[in-house]
């Protein structure tokens, strides 16, 4: 009897990417430049591996009035809970009390290392976050749906061994704030990314210097920052086995794609997925995401 292999996903998160209007004079998604995120009105992702199997684009607003923000967006994504509609508006930054209870209730990292599978943020957490008390760190929506599994932090120790990366992918940001990090090439992370979810049932990576650009409205900024993101993806996809494995490109809401505004917009979040789950039904909204990643590791939903 043969024994089917094991299912496995990667959720690469990126902070403000939605799907805005083909037009690259104020939309950078829409250049040509980054194969892996053009995904616009027109375009759909493509890679060396060949096109998503699925890309779209998810509701952020989730029926509630104002602009998506990044705390109950992420929260939406990591639970399936409308968070919106918890709080009875969008909320920026950090989670909050309520967030974070339904955070510490419903990740999706608790939930699948409660059923037995193995699950881990690759990210890597620096010193200063680990002097701090635990009441003073200040935990994003990643950081609480890590926590209520009970995983520990990957540190600057597996950083430097290849086992983690941090948000910037390359360190560059790291070292504007003083860290004396060697760079890494994009592609040198997303080998380490592949490796590292190749051990693992579902792995995480989380980056948000996008969201950041956008509310600059630094169009130089938001060049390199896609470009580190597209070459580290682009090399993802083809370390990876997608034939075991789904590769499912999500954010929390816009802001990059329309330079015009240094806010977030209403257009749809980022959706965009390769591999042996990337078939079947798409996600539709941010809720939808948890339910997918499930039938993509065939766990019950």
């Amino acid at each position: 009897m043969i024994t089917p292999a094991p299912r496995r996903f990667l959720l690469f998160f990126i902070d403000g990417i939605g799907v805005g209007e083909d037009d690259e004079r104020f939309n950078p998604l829409a250049t040509g430049r980054f194969p892996s995120l053009s995904l616009t009105t027109r375009r759909t992702p493509t890679s060396d591996v060949g096109p998503a199997g699925m890309a779209g684009g998810l509701d952020a607003c989730l029926g509630v009035p104002g602009l998506p923000q990044s705390a109950t967006g992420q929260t939406a994504i990591l639970t399936g809970v409308n968070a919106p509609a918890v709080m009875g508006h969008h909320l920026s930054g950090f989670p909050g009390p309520t967030l974070r209870r339904v955070l510490l209730e419903h990740s999706v990292l608790k939930r699948l290392v409660g059923a037995g599978s193995s699950a881990d943020f690759l990210n890597a957490f620096g010193p200063k976050f680990f002097e701090r008390p635990r009441i003073e760190r200040r935990m994003s929506a990643t950081t609480m749906a890590t926590l209520a599994a009970g995983l520990p932090f990957r540190t600057w120790e597996d950083l430097l061994a290849g086992r983690a990366v941090v948000h910037d992918l390359t360190h560059w940001r790291m070292r504007e704030r003083g860290y004396e990090l060697p760079l890494r090439t994009p592609e040198e992370a997303g080998r380490i990314i592949a490796r590292e979810s190749g051990r693992l049932a579902f792995s995480l990576f989380e980056y948000f210097e996008t969201d950041r650009a956008g509310h600059a409205q630094d169009r130089a900024q938001a060049l390199r920052c896609l470009e580190d993101v597209d070459r580290a993806l682009r090399t993802v996809l083809v370390e990876t086995d997608l034939s075991e494995t789904t590769v499912a490109v999500v954010s929390d809401h816009g802001n990059v794609e329309d330079e015009r505004v240094g806010t977030h917009t209403r257009n749809p979040a980022f959706f965009a997925a390769w591999g042996v789950g990337a078939s079947g039904e798409a996600p539709r909204q941010l809720t939808d995401v948890v339910p997918f990643l499930l039938r993509a590791l065939t766990v019950a939903a």
